[in-house]
């Protein structure tokens, strides 16, 4: 908080056109509303103590982080899953860092946060195509009878009925509703609900950005006069469509992808993402009703965001170990082993691959623009009412080819590419 004219002001930005920002800015750790001055004096400074152990906690798993993303470059064998885990992977690194300094600089959080929230509709999406990918590696006919065709009435396990599809219901609250999911409208379902998470994350964090600026964001207040409700409400609304269009498709071809171990992996994603939304708007509420009292140096809201920001620099550890696990290097390590030319290591004799060649594939935008362009053609084509291109038509039919294991035209992810470039037969050739 800050004291000016008698009055308390939440944002030291209101006043750049006054031409104060700078004398904020600079003398603003001399007034007596903030403690760190009391370390100088040799008092115990609970917050200082707390940025310093939230710190050690964000190295301690930004190094793990970035130790298994070096090792999936050094071993980059399968770049058309690779690319994908080693996105995910950075989830963890920016949490903790960008965490760290809005725990230190929490007048500022606003702005260090909106870049965690754009990145994390980038890795939910990354996640689906990582599980694509998997589904199209996996996917076989005794698997695809077991996933999408009913049992015929007999004690034998593997006699299923081809001409019954078995239909499947949503995960809850929506379980009493039932769906097919041999059918190309059920996935394009799953990536029009978690695509609208990569386009709406981006300009709700904009509108804060704007509002905040504007002074009528109001980071301590959840009142409908101010943006900050509204922003909330559409951003939890917006996430809860993408990971529960997520994990619809997960529960479908779970079965299909068991050797790699789903269950981890989704887990680590809605517990980095989900769990820590939560903990955030709780710890918010705890502030707004008065749960959390404000101190003689602290407003409510601070000391909210300084127990959150606390406890997820804390619980990035522990997620950053999982991820050791759930996504592990060495069996992309182990696909070198056939190449003519080896390069030992303390692991034995493995193929390595330029590091480089890893993070520039990882961090290229592109397929993510191509999706997105993709879907925004389709529903326009059907909103208009204008037949679906023949392009178009060969891109949606790269969804039968995931449950059938057409592996001449698979491609399940890059979909608004294969929209660009149809005339291609074997999309296989661009992995």
């Amino acid at each position: 908080m800050y004291k000016r004219n008698n009055r308390i002001e939440t944002d030291p930005i209101r006043y750049w056109d006054d031409g104060h920002f700078d004398d904020i800015v600079n003398t603003i750790i001399k007034n007596e509303t903030d403690p760190i001055r009391y370390w100088d004096d040799g008092h115990f400074d609970a917050f200082l103590i707390g940025w310093l152990v939230s710190g050690l906690c964000a190295l301690f798993a930004t190094l793990i982080s970035f130790y298994l993303i070096i090792r999936h470059c050094q071993y980059y064998h399968k770049a058309n899953q690779q690319r994908y885990i080693i996105r995910i992977i950075l989830l963890i690194p920016l949490y903790s860092i960008i965490t760290w300094l809005s725990y230190r600089l929490f007048h500022y959080s606003v702005y260090f946060e909106s870049v965690r929230d754009c990145y994390e509709a980038f890795a939910i999406f990354a996640f689906f195509a990582l599980l694509t990918q998997y589904v199209g590696d996996y996917m076989t006919d005794e698997k695809r009878k077991k996933i999408f065709y009913s049992k015929n009435n007999n004690k034998d396990e593997n006699d299923y009925n081809n001409n019954q599809i078995r239909n499947m219901r949503y995960p809850f609250p929506y379980c009493c509703i039932t769906y097919n999911p041999s059918k190309n409208s059920h996935l394009l379902f799953v990536k029009w609900g978690i695509l609208q998470y990569v386009v709406v994350n981006p300009i709700v964090t904009f509108v804060e950005l704007l509002t905040n600026a504007l002074g009528v964001y109001c980071e301590e207040s959840m009142s409908f006069k101010f943006a900050k409700v509204y922003c909330n409400l559409i951003g939890f609304a917006s996430i809860s469509i993408a990971m529960h269009a997520l994990f619809t498709f997960y529960k479908t071809i779970k079965e299909a992808i068991k050797e790699e171990s789903p269950i981890y992996k989704f887990l680590c994603i809605k517990l980095v993402i989900f769990v820590t939304l939560v903990q955030s708007r709780i710890f918010s509420i705890l502030a707004e009703t008065g749960v959390i009292k404000e101190t003689k140096y602290w407003s409510s809201a601070n000391i909210s965001r300084g127990f959150n920001s606390f406890l997820i620099c804390l619980e990035m550890v522990l997620f950053a170990i999982l991820y050791l696990y759930a996504f592990d290097y060495r069996k992309y390590r182990d696909m070198g082993d056939n190449l003519e030319k080896k390069i030992g290591d303390e692991d034995g004799k493995h193929i390595r691959t330029p590091i480089s060649k890893g993070f520039l594939d990882a961090f290229n935008p592109k397929d993510i623009y191509s999706e997105i362009k993709f879907v925004f053609k389709y529903i326009w084509n059907l909103i208009s009412g204008k037949e679906l291109p023949d392009s178009t038509s060969k891109a949606l039919n790269i969804y039968a080819a995931i449950y059938s294991h057409d592996q001449r035209t698979y491609n399940p992810v890059v979909i608004g590419d294969y929209y660009e470039n149809a005339e291609e037969e074997n999309v296989d050739e661009r992995l």
